[in-house]
């Protein structure tokens, strides 16, 4: 982990690659690139992010659409819960109806103000105010 970043935006990110290979529409490609998940778990675990979550200090603002087949809901939900469990400064922005895009006009109003308000808070330090369309 590097301290060179005062915040991190993620949105529909990967945490944890051995489950998320089972819930994606796209399993086949990342056993073309890392092989059988039940062959080679390890190989997994050292390509996920979440190996690495005792490194992780850095805000982060978690962003995802409930309707996101390509990297699903638990994917933002494991990631922002061990956030979480290691005192790690976080945020999650949910859209239950979006998908991998956030493609409707007033949602994509609510993830801007929502990134921005982010940003303020911890690049300005600037006191968070909750967006006014949240």
């Amino acid at each position: 982990h590097t301290e060179r970043f005062r915040a991190i935006i993620t949105h529909a990110s990967l945490w944890e690659l051995r489950g998320f290979h089972r819930t994606t529409d796209d399993g086949v490609w990342w056993e073309q690139e890392l092989g059988d998940p039940y062959a080679d778990p390890a190989r997994y675990l050292d390509h996920s992010p979440s190996a690495f979550i005792d490194r992780i200090a850095t805000p982060m603002l978690v962003i995802h659409g409930e309707l996101d087949a390509r990297v699903p809901i638990s994917e933002a939900l494991r990631l922002w819960t061990d956030l979480q469990r290691h005192g790690v400064p976080s945020k999650f922005l949910y859209f239950p109806d979006e998908n991998h895009w956030i493609l409707k006009p007033q949602n994509a109003r609510v993830w801007y103000e929502t990134v921005l308000a982010f940003l303020d808070e911890h690049v300005l330090e600037r006191e968070w105010v909750r967006p006014s369309l949240l």
